[in-house]
């Protein structure tokens, strides 16, 4: 018989680890997706087209025949220490370059999918 807490469902154990999200110009998505490569990140997702309003006014995001003026979304999900490597290696590109990059706590399931095992 199942246990009538979990309404015949299996429970998940929920695992901590950081997420970053960066968003840049189209024309700086080679470096960033090379220096998410470099760190090592089991994967990460890219949304391209993002449309929104920051410091330089509102960004459209469809600009017909210019991607690279458009913005790009990261999203990437590590240990601290992998997330930390990819925050030392964007903030020289932030000192130059506009963009904005979050870094927050979340949890995952499947920890085996974001995290090596040692």
């Amino acid at each position: 018989m199942s246990d009538p807490t979990t309404h015949g469902k299996t429970e998940h154990t929920l695992h901590p680890v950081k997420k970053i999200e960066i968003i840049v110009r189209g024309k700086k998505e080679s470096f960033v997706r090379d220096l998410l490569d470099d760190s090592q990140v089991s994967g990460y997702t890219i949304h391209h087209n993002v449309t929104g309003r920051g410091e330089h006014g509102f960004h459209e995001g469809r600009l017909l025949f210019n991607d690279r003026d458009s913005l790009v979304m990261f999203f990437a999900v590590a240990g601290e220490k992998t997330i930390q490597t990819i925050v030392d290696g964007l903030t020289p590109l932030f000192e130059k370059s506009s963009g904005v990059m979050f870094v927050s706590d979340t949890s995952v399931v499947r920890l085996d999918k974001f995290i090596p095992e040692e």
